[in-house]
């Protein structure tokens, strides 16, 4: 977390005091050194297709940097044995670039391949290989992977920023004038052209909207791109279903590489070491190189390169073999004689080439998972063979490096200019990190018992380790010093404290002044100190001689039979003889004053003497044979917890972090009475003058302190030998007056401290999550991990989340001690069985389902007693025991809750360095662990963690102007910052994630999308390799580029890093973690995004719910989600659910805010509008629905029209001479009668035009239903009809009339066969 010390000051001092510290820095920058952040480019030509490529450098890089980067390319990663020259002359490795002359903007600087040794082509080999098994894990890095790129699936953004909107319709507008232009020209050239030319710019026109509608969503595109495999891979890793729970064995994602192999196996051959007469040719060893294609050949590595030789397993002939001509790299060759290594190869560079650039690289110490994805061991008889090709020399064993010349040489580079802190800043921490790294080797070849003490005549737990140069030691009470303290456990809490005493002091960095290398390794319950040795501490008797504090405590072994010989009663008093060099103390002074460390005189018991220190009377002062003063045993850097006197707690320090945030605080505070002094005497002054007061306001604004009442501001500084065993010097006010400024710590760390820190928890203001983040949070407060027991007791702290978290945490770390004790009483044969063992008493329920035989079986197969005594009853027992002693609390149950025992494995696993298998593990029975289940222990280390004091001060500053929204004046700091992190630890270091995250948020709120993803990715990269796959601050990583995708447009991606974030968020956040409500808010803003508004509303009501646990139900978290839950139905078409949840948010923010607030009018305004627009939307369905039911009316009469039609008898169709014929013709067909000639046609043509007119209907619907012939009856009733039926055929009928109309036409028809006849 990148939270800073929470100081009880006023918050605008704290601003004004950060923002002035930036400008000092930049000032300092630019006064000192221009060239620190002038980056320029140059050219790197290589051997390789590619070619030559550009690359942005600093002036303090080194060409070491640049081979980094080469190493770190896919292109140029397998060459290693090469020279960079400049205009033909060579450069030596180690040249900073600003020392090489010629070595300017634009210059190109030549690989050139130079000839192998031994050493340098079995490294070269050692790369191949390690780039070869890339393509066969299920991770690019298995030592430190990075989980990224397995839920990554990139897209384009579908939102485009102001400018890119701007430069679009810039560039639409140039093509329009352009086809403009040419439309003219066209237009006067070739006139009926034009038409083809309008048609075609119609198309263009087409085509240009397809192409706005395909760049609006790239996305159709790129699914259009993706294969069936990329596909299903996307579908699964973006889809969310819903909430479901989460199972530990869906920890590791499945890998979207298949494995790739490129040759069968790579060995070392029978016929190395190279002969004598070989040697004269150059040959250096030889390979057996099994291809896939089944064929072994022999390769002879030499001093031009690599080649095959005639050799076979029976005979030796180191001749050059026809197949392959001599290459200076080894994948070169092997690319000529089979095509399956050339094609593996290039799959593998091509995925490593896809991967994040961050992914392949090491971290600055490996961070081991506390899940393993499986337990398989591949078999590569390389790997046996490791320790002849490893990078240290041979020659390193018989002169083993000199650590602590290493450690303190950086120590005195000059360091007055910025470039000179950097290089000094990289030499201090890379040398840490080489010594961590030896000394975590170290311990655990002391603690397998792998080499043999300095003094193995003595005790084993007073044995003694130099391993590579390090002196390595038992953190137990071999001297009872500590027996009224724990014994060893007061020495491992001493040790702890000697580590945090040594960063005090090199964090201080006085001139003159030098500390010991120091690491301290937990491995199999055992702690091992690693320190670097004094020179001379071995071999003179002048080392250890003591300059300054107690010279009382033995460092050896003549010393210790000293003090055996004193007797008992000096056994633990080590006041007689205290010193105190006055060069030693001089220096110590300086540091003092920058620790809030006062002088002070104790008395020296040897002489009856004051003496005056500065540090506890523990710490010792040596001076080497080099002439270097160093200062020892630590152990109380800062003064005693005036809460904890007690003879147990002898060791209870308090935090530096308190002591700070107390000083500024006693300053502020005595400003501030200052102030108030200088007013009342104001108006004082006005009174007698008569003078009216002026407002407070003004009061404020008139008071203002001088510089002189700043520089008589006190600095209050402690006493660290009070409550000790030292007898005190100076008078007894001297001393009362230092004892009460040290209990006004503790009263301000209880009083003030704790209660701000319950306060911002109960109110949200941080929210850790696990064990962690909890002591993240309070370490950086000033406060003790002690001090759990006094919070959990707190009523404010009653809410049960908060309960659970300090519950677990105590239970844990108890839970540790006991585990510890354990392991160091277990046998290495039987590790596995007493961490599953220890883990079912811990994690597992007693049901009574394993019989006593069953466990009297398992008893029998294992040799550690201790294993067999532990029971679960037994070990809640010891853990009850702890926690009362170690945090004054009761625990209320011997059990922890089932919905937190994932969460207490996950950090007792973190604590221990316990990896275990990734599968649902089934806490309900008695035995959920079984031994196979373990994977491994990994050692935890604890070490100094230098850093860059500048880099530091730049961040800070640029997190200043951050939040003042300077974002241009952040920016450049950020930057700084980033490229100081970069040269002096790396890229993947935690502060340089930090710089990357606020870059990320820069360049949001700027609008750069896209570059903010980016910036974000490196930081969730570097976050995973440095803090854990699952810690808090990767959550919050993942969390943010997911909210980055989606402003940008990217739903799917946001989509696949969100379901990861609500993976983790559920399997280790606890029921009710905090974080979970704003993570289902996002999850819910995303699928609204993407309109699937059901799944939005149910992860809205999850938020819903947990916020009303959390909270209230009347709170304002709750108001806004139900706003949200409105706005999603509204969306949906739900308005009815959408008013409802609306009208519950108004009446929270009614109550809660009241009528006047804007918030509450701007909610009811939304409640109103939704109202109207439900009204409006159910008139228009209502209207809607009966012109509906009136269509469907409608439709059913016509159909009954339709239906009656069809029901009726057709007549045969008419004679096409009769279409155009007259009345009469027509009548007569009808009538069945011959047709008459012309002239008679014409004669009853006008006989029967009287009735032409009536009958015209009639005729029509004759046609249509023909009647039988007529009757004598209904000739007469036609006859009388046949008026009223003229009247109707005049009107249209309806549709249910129109089946009456047959009746009078039938007659009508009757009627015209009797004038026909007549």
């Amino acid at each position: 977390m990148s939270e800073t010390i929470d100081t009880p000051t006023v918050e605008e001092y704290n601003e004004k005091e950060t923002v002035v510290t930036g400008e000092q820095v930049e000032q300092e920058i630019q006064q000192e050194n221009e060239q620190v952040s002038q980056s320029f480019q140059i050219s790197i030509k290589t051997p390789v297709e590619i070619g030559t490529i550009k690359i942005q450098v600093q002036p303090t890089d080194t060409l070491m940097d640049i081979q980094t980067f080469l190493y770190e390319t896919s292109e140029t990663c397998l060459y290693s044995s090469y020279e960079f020259r400049l205009n033909g002359n060579p450069i030596p490795e180690y040249s900073e670039l600003s020392s090489i002359e010629g070595l300017v903007e634009g210059v190109t600087l030549e690989m050139v391949p130079i000839d192998y040794n031994e050493r340098s082509a079995k490294l070269h080999v050692k790369r191949l290989r390690d780039i070869m098994n890339t393509g066969l894990t299920e991770f690019a890095n298995m030592n430190n992977p990075s989980l990224f790129s397995s839920f990554s699936f990139p897209e384009k953004s579908n939102i485009l920023t102001e400018e890119q909107q701007l430069e679009e319709q810039k560039q639409k507008l140039e093509q329009q004038t352009e086809e403009n232009e040419k439309e003219k020209e066209t237009t006067t050239e070739q006139p009926q052209q034009n038409k083809k030319n309008n048609k075609q710019h119609h198309n263009k026109k087409g085509n240009k909207k397809g192409e706005e509608s395909s760049s609006s969503s790239p996305s159709n595109d790129n699914e259009e791109k993706l294969t069936p495999q990329q596909k299903e891979r996307k579908q699964k890793m973006t889809e969310i279903k819903g909430i479901d729970k989460p199972m530990l064995s869906n920890y590791y994602p499945e890998s979207p590489i298949a494995p790739v192999q490129c040759v069968k196996s790579m060995i070392y051959s029978g016929w190395s070491p190279v002969p004598g007469y070989r040697k004269l040719f150059g040959d250096l060893f030889y390979l057996d190189i099994t291809l896939l294609e089944g064929t072994t050949i022999c390769v002879t590595a030499s001093t031009q390169g690599f080649f095959i030789n005639q050799s076979s397993n029976a005979t030796f002939n180191p001749a050059v073999s026809p197949k392959a001509t001599i290459n200076h790299s080894l994948h070169q060759l092997l690319t000529q004689v089979s095509r399956l290594f050339r094609r593996g190869l290039n799959q593998i560079l091509s995925n490593i080439g896809r991967n994040h650039p961050f992914d392949m690289l090491p971290g600055v110490l490996p961070v081991h998972n506390w899940v393993a994805s499986s337990k398989s061991n591949r078999y590569d008889i390389n790997k046996g063979t490791d320790t002849f090709v490893s990078v240290q020399d041979v020659e390193l064993r018989g002169n083993p490096r000199d650590w602590n010349e290493e450690i303190q040489a950086p120590k005195e580079l000059p360091k007055s200019t910025v470039q000179e802190r950097i290089i000094r800043d990289r030499a201090i921490s890379k040398v840490n990190s080489e010594f961590v790294e030896c000394a975590v080797r170290g311990a655990q070849v002391i603690v397998d018992k792998a080499i043999l003490p300095i003094n193995p005549t003595e005790n084993e737990r007073s044995h003694m380790f130099l391993y590579n140069n390090i002196f390595f030691s038992y953190a137990l009470d071999t001297r009872d010093s500590f027996t009224d303290c724990g014994g060893d456990a007061g020495a491992r809490t001493s040790a702890n404290n000697d580590l945090k005493g040594i960063r005090l002091y090199n964090l201080a960095d006085v001139e003159g002044l030098y500390t010991l290398g120091t690491a301290i390794v937990d491995y199999k319950g055992q702690r091992i100190i690693a320190q670097s040795l004094i020179p001379g501490i071995l071999t003179t008797e002048k080392t250890s001689k003591i300059y300054y504090g107690s010279m009382d405590t033995p460092n050896n072994e003549e010393e210790i039979e000293q003090q055996t010989a004193d007797g008992e009663e000096n056994k633990n008093n080590n006041t007689k003889s205290i010193k105190a060099d006055p060069e030693f103390h001089s220096r110590l002074l300086q540091a003092a004053s920058l620790l809030h460390l006062s002088e002070s005189k104790v008395i020296s018991e040897e002489d009856n003497q004051e003496v005056s220190v500065c540090t506890s009377f523990e710490s010792k002062g040596i001076v080497g044979i080099d002439g270097r003063r160093y200062i020892l045993d630590l152990i109380k850097a800062t003064p005693r917890d005036p809460n904890y006197l007690e003879a147990k707690d002898q060791l209870a320090i308090l935090r530096p972090e308190a002591i700070a945030t107390y000083t500024e605080y006693y300053k502020v505070t005595w400003l501030s009475q200052k102030r108030q002094q200088k007013l009342k005497e104001k108006e004082e002054r006005q009174k007698k003058e008569g003078i009216d007061p002026p407002t407070a306001t003004a009061k404020d604004e008139d008071v203002q302190l001088t510089e002189e009442d700043l520089a008589q501001s006190p600095m209050i500084s402690f006493n660290p030998n009070l409550f000790s065993k030292v007898k005190l010097g100076g008078s007894a006010e001297e001393q009362q007056k230092d004892i009460d400024d040290l209990k006004a710590v503790g009263a301000f760390l209880k009083g003030i401290l704790i209660p701000r820190l319950i306060e911002d928890l109960m109110l949200f203001n941080v929210a850790p999550v696990d064990g962690q983040t909890l002591t993240q949070v309070m370490h950086l407060r000033g406060i003790n991990m002690r001090y759990l027991g006094f919070i959990a007791k707190n009523e404010s702290a009653n809410v049960p989340f908060i309960q659970d978290l300090l519950f677990n945490e105590m239970v844990s770390r108890a839970a540790k001690h006991c585990f510890n004790k354990l392991l160091r009483s277990t046998k290495a044969s039987d590790m596995a069985h007493a961490i599953s063992h220890f883990l079912n008493c811990f994690l597992g329920t007693e049901t009574g389902s394993v019989s006593q035989d069953e466990k009297s079986k398992k008893a029998k197969q294992i040799k550690s007693s201790a294993i067999n005594e532990l029971t679960q009853g037994k070990l809640w027992s010891e853990i009850a025991e702890l926690v009362a002693s170690k945090f004054d609390f009761e625990i209320p149950t011997h059990s922890v809750p089932m919905e937190s025992r994932l969460i207490v494995l996950r950090c007792i696993c973190l604590k221990m360095g316990i990896q275990i298998l990734a599968k649902d593990y089934n806490f309900t029975t008695d035995a959920p662990f079984s031994p196979e289940d373990i994977v491994d222990l990994f050692p935890i280390v604890k070490h100094v963690n230098p850093r860059s004091t500048d880099g530091l001060d730049l961040l800070e500053a640029g997190k200043s102007f951050f939040n003042q929204r300077k974002f241009d004046l952040a920016t450049e700091f950020l930057g700084e910052a980033l490229a100081i992190y970069h040269q002096v630890h790396g890229p993947i270091h935690s502060d340089a994630g930090v710089c990357f995250t606020h870059l990320a948020m820069l360049a949001f709120q700027n609008e750069q999308y896209d570059l903010a993803i980016e910036y974000q990715k490196n930081a969730l990269v570097i976050t995973e390799k440095t803090s854990g796959l699952d810690h808090h601050e990767t959550v919050q990583a993942y969390t943010t580029l997911a909210v980055f995708c989606q402003r940008s447009g990217r739903f799917n991606e946001s989509m696949g890093y969100m379901k990861h974030v609500l993976y983790l968020t559920d399997l280790l956040g606890g029921e009710y973690n905090p974080e979970r409500s704003s993570i289902y808010t996002a999850i819910a803003a995303i699928l609204e995004d993407t309109e699937r508004f059901d799944l939005a509303l149910e992860f809205l009501k999850q938020t819903l719910k947990h916020q009303e646990f959390l909270f209230t139900p009347d709170h304002l978290m709750c108001s806004s989600t139900y706003h949200k839950m409105a706005i999603v139905c509204a969306r949906a078409g739900n308005f009815d659910d959408s008013i409802v949840y609306q009208k519950k948010s108004t009446d929270i923010l009614d109550k809660e805010l009241g009528e006047a607030h804007p918030r509450t009018k701007e909610s009811l305004e939304f409640y109103n509008g939704l109202s109207q627009t439900a009204n409006q939307i159910k008139l228009f369905k209502q209207h809607q629905a009966m012109k509906a039911e009136q269509d469907e009316l409608a439709r059913l009469q016509k159909e009954k029209v339709d239906q009656f039609k069809k029901s009726q008898p057709r007549v045969a169709s008419m004679p096409p001479s009769l279409e155009n014929g007259s009345v009469s013709e027509l009548l007569n067909y009808i009538n069945g009668k011959p047709k008459k000639s012309q002239s008679k046609k014409s004669k009853s043509t006008n006989n029967t035009t009287t009735t032409t007119t009536t009958s015209k209907s009639k005729i029509t619907m004759a046609k249509i239903t023909p009647t039988p012939a007529p009757t004598k009856a209904t000739t007469a009733s036609s006859a009388a009809t046949t008026n009223k039926s003229t009247t109707t055929t005049k009107t249209n009928p309806t549709p249910s009339s129109a089946a009456d109309s047959s009746a009078p036409n039938s007659k009508a028809k009757n009627n015209n066969k009797k004038s026909t006849k007549n």
